[in-house]
């Protein structure tokens, strides 16, 4: 039986090309999804295609996206995406997280929201619980993440649980971005969204030092 070829990169570089790659393929998968539903408007343009138009196997497009829903919300998020790490240790925790949903409640503007609508409701025929997931994959852990920080800072009571704050934030980010395609939510009233969010924050703030 032949051996197997060792590989010749360090463990960790391999994984950072793996990354890479997979990053690419999504970027590429993104780009000619747009380039599809352009040409063909949303309802018409179909994943067989897309997957034609960005050269992968029509299997590996589902890997990345288990639907059209999901690829045209990634779409909306794609130019504004969050770079995946947590506050330093100077970030105030409601402040951040005020910025963070203004940013998510005003993404989708005039021009996209036909688009947002097409693919929220698909989206929610495929029974997605969480559509602020489909725009930002990572969101609850990011959100998860910012919270731990924020309780090793002393900002945030330690009794609180990270896991069911992150949730509650998520439900509150969720609906504003449901009002905001179905035009309920004004881009001037965003700021009643991160006013919910301290509500929610401030009884298990501590002052710090």
């Amino acid at each position: 039986m032949p051996r197997r070829r060792a590989s010749c990169l360090p463990s960790g570089m391999a994984t950072s090309l793996r990354e890479k790659k997979k990053h690419r393929t999504r970027s590429e998968i993104l780009a000619a999804a747009a380039e599809c539903i352009e040409r063909e408007g949303y309802r018409n343009a179909n994943m067989r295609d897309i997957a034609a138009v960005a050269e992968v196997a029509y299997q590996t497009l589902y890997n990345y996206f288990p639907s059209k829903a999901r690829i045209a919300l990634a779409l909306l998020g794609r130019d504004d995406a969050r770079d995946g790490r947590a506050p330093d240790g100077d970030t105030d925790l409601v402040g951040a997280l005020c910025g963070l949903a203004e940013s998510i409640s005003t993404r989708v503007g005039e021009r996209e929201r036909e688009l947002a609508l097409e693919a929220i409701i698909e989206a929610l025929r495929g029974a997605e619980r969480s559509i602020i997931r489909c725009l930002e994959p990572g969101i609850g852990e990011y959100l998860h993440e910012m919270l731990v920080s924020a309780q090793q800072r002393g900002q945030l009571d330690v009794y609180v649980d990270p896991t069911a704050m992150a949730s509650v934030i998520e439900s509150i980010l969720n609906a504003a971005l449901l009002d905001r395609v179905a035009g309920h939510l004004k881009e001037e009233e965003s700021s009643a969204v991160a006013a919910r969010i301290e509500l929610v924050l401030t009884p298990y703030l501590r002052d710090t030092p």
